[in-house]
């Protein structure tokens, strides 16, 4: 193996000791290894990680299932951008009832997505109780019109 020198900052060198001493890692070495290894696997297409046992370090070290953002590949509502959408247009047309009971019916209570689009929910309810414009008019309503 070729030998290269890095020069940490102290206290990133105190946090590597701190995860050998945990076993997490068996030596500064193989943190350095792995690190290196894990940074080039996520940024280069064709990386191949060269570290020994580089898979069953990573499953101990970072046990957690990686996820794109805004999927979750376990839950079966629509996709949250498609979400967020819908509520918007519900939300400017004042239709907030409508758009709470398609959060409630999509998602489960809890759930991270429903709790943002609850939010932006309560944002657009927020703006509508403080703007003075009337409500946009209902498509269901037939134009009035004038006599001249």
């Amino acid at each position: 193996m070729v030998k290269s020198t890095v020069r940490f900052p102290e206290s990133v060198v105190g946090e590597i000791e701190t995860l050998v001493e945990e076993d997490r890692f068996e030596s500064k070495s193989e943190f350095y290894r792995f690190s290196t290894d894990y940074v080039l696997n996520q940024v280069l297409d064709d990386y191949d990680p060269a570290t020994i046992d580089y898979a069953d370090i990573k499953a101990e070290v970072m046990p957690q299932v990686e996820r794109e953002l805004g999927t979750d590949a376990e839950t079966e509502h629509p996709p949250f951008f498609e979400s967020v959408s819908f509520v918007r247009k519900l939300a400017l047309r004042r239709k907030f009832d409508d758009a709470e009971d398609f959060i409630d019916h999509q998602y489960t209570a809890g759930d991270r997505h429903a709790i943002v689009l609850e939010e932006l929910l309560r944002l657009y309810r927020a703006d509508a109780a403080a703007d003075t414009r009337p409500d946009p008019p209902s498509r269901d309503r037939q134009p009035v019109e004038r006599e001249q």
